[in-house]
């Protein structure tokens, strides 16, 4: 693992503010030259989303079931299907059953099921109104390894209310083989974790117009007792602390896919995965990059691409439409609207843990933080990642 090179971006206001005239005089124009499309789509309501796959891992092997949520709805959360009964087939015969372990997403527990190279799998299911899907046969391919990952220190800043701010980042790339793949369909995953410690504890409440108080939140141990006069009190412990210390996650933006441009002969180089924000928060204790390596078959990898697609041009007027992802999932009555994708995958994973010690330049210190942990920290969890040392 090494910084491979630095590269460097600046933002200053008279650039950021011709940039934004010129697109917004660009978006006027476009605008009226296009003319509007009427097209009759499914109730988003009524268009079931399936994301899933068995992998040749022990487990746990995963698929989802939620419904589409309309744009016009004043939430963004979409709508678990729960009570599916999900069953797993390789080579046409039941092997497993998924079982619910949250709204929606259904598992089955690792070391239940590994998934052999040159089997078939697919999965059946039912949903509580009584409708049934199932998912076109994938077989499970084998998948190469990751050579190496690596880092690009990017130095920018970003233009904010109060001026320019440093936004500089770790460019995550990976080098990689694709193995005896004769046609590389490949996904790398990528995600990040980072340790954050807080100290609830010594939470200070502040309701004017009374004097700020020690009130600890109840997740950290502490309570307050009588101390002496004048003191507000002393921090008694009582228990252990729930919520002093998670694990934010940092995920892709979009799918990363192979791409011929960038093999050669079975050698992927440089590959982009995602980025690691320099700051504080991320960097205060380590931070573990975990890049996985996903064998695909070319429904798969053709669902994936234009999901990619998608999330990149989500702010284009030329945005691919939606009606266009429909995956290899079937519904038994063709009435029952749905798309999504249950595939069969290898996967190879890899590694690597940074810390402050590997940025060429000293990181602001943290804040000090007195809130539970995850209530200040994105995408956070109290229960340490797998693969956490």
């Amino acid at each position: 693992m090494g910084v491979v090179r630095s590269v460097s971006s600046s933002n200053s206001r008279i650039t950021h503010f011709i940039k934004k005239c010129k697109a917004t005089f660009l978006l006027f124009g476009i605008i009226g030259c296009v003319e509007p499309v009427s097209f009759e789509v499914p109730p988003a309501g009524s268009l079931l989303v399936v994301e899933g796959y068995v992998s040749s891992s022990d487990g746990p092997h995963t698929v989802k079931l939620s419904r589409a949520t309309n744009i016009e709805s004043d939430t963004l959360v979409s709508s678990p299907v729960t009570e599916a009964i999900i069953d797993l087939y390789e080579n046409d015969e039941i092997v497993a059953r998924f079982n619910e372990t949250l709204p929606g997403n259904y598992q089955i527990d690792k070391g239940q099921v590994t998934g052999a190279i040159g089997s078939d799998y697919h999965i059946k299911f039912s949903t509580m109104e009584g409708s049934v899907y199932e998912s076109l046969p994938d077989k499970l391919r084998a998948v190469g390894q990751i050579s190496e990952v690596h880092l690009e220190l990017e130095r920018k800043t970003r233009l904010t209310d109060f001026g320019e701010t440093d936004a500089s980042a770790f460019n995550v790339l990976v080098d990689s083989k694709s193995g005896p793949l004769k046609d590389a369909y490949i996904r790398w995953r990528y995600s990040a974790f980072y340790g954050v410690d807080t100290y609830p504890s010594l939470y200070m409440r502040d309701e004017p117009p009374y004097t700020p108080f020690k009130d600890p939140w109840p997740c950290s141990g502490y309570i307050v007792v009588e101390g002496p006069p004048g003191s507000g009190g002393k921090l008694e412990r009582i228990g252990d602390c729930t919520c002093c210390e998670c694990w934010g996650k940092i995920s892709e933006p979009a799918p990363t896919l192979s791409n011929d441009e960038l093999v050669r002969d079975g050698e992927f180089y440089n590959v982009f995965v995602g980025q690691v924000p320099i700051t504080a928060t991320v960097f205060q204790q380590k931070v573990m990059l975990q890049v996985e390596q996903m064998s695909l078959n070319r429904a798969a990898f053709d669902f994936f691409d234009l999901i990619r697609s998608q999330k990149e041009n989500t702010q284009s007027i030329f945005q691919p439409a939606t009606g266009e992802l429909r995956g290899n999932v079937r519904a038994e009555n063709k009435s029952d609207a749905v798309i999504g994708i249950f595939y069969a995958t290898s996967i190879n994973t890899a590694v690597l843990f940074v810390d402050s010690a590997n940025v060429p330049y000293k990181i602001p210190e943290e804040t000090f933080l007195t809130l539970p942990c995850a209530e200040i920290t994105s995408n956070a969890t109290y229960e340490m990642p797998e693969l956490w040392e």
